[in-house]
């Protein structure tokens, strides 16, 4: 049986709240003190929607900085995703049974096991496994 966590959407700020963060902060900050963390990921989450060049302009933030920022913040987005693949469970076979397994990965090679009765050597997990992390 398949489980499926439920994980409650998160609202992202928009460009007029994450200003308002902004200038609250500009207003009570020390002269030459960095810009909060919390600060440049409320900025980052708002480039999903507007432009790099409208964000950086209207928040008054470097454009080179909030560029490199949204490029790691979208790297390691794109690394805590979930694979599409999901557990499948196989009933026993039978002995004379045969079962064939294709893969294919996004770079289009491909990988076919073929396995009679119930022999299962070498492991397919370990194959599934190195198949996937190859590097395309």
């Amino acid at each position: 049986m398949e489980k499926l966590s439920v994980v409650p959407a998160i609202k992202k700020p928009t460009l007029q709240e994450v200003l308002t963060r902004f200038e609250t902060w500009r207003k009570g900050k020390k002269p030459g003190s960095r810009i909060p963390k919390c600060l440049w990921a409320a900025a980052v989450s708002v480039c999903d929607v507007h432009s790099l060049c409208e964000v950086s302009k209207a928040l008054g933030l470097n454009y080179t900085e909030l560029k490199r920022r949204y490029a790691i913040a979208t790297r390691k987005a794109q690394r805590q995703q979930p694979t599409s693949a999901r557990f499948v469970e196989f009933p026993a076979l039978a002995m004379s049974s045969t079962c064939v397994v294709e893969l294919s990965n996004a770079s289009g090679a491909t990988m076919k096991m073929t396995f009679q009765g119930q022999s299962l050597h070498p492991d397919p997990v370990a194959m599934i496994r190195a198949f996937r992390s190859q590097k395309s």
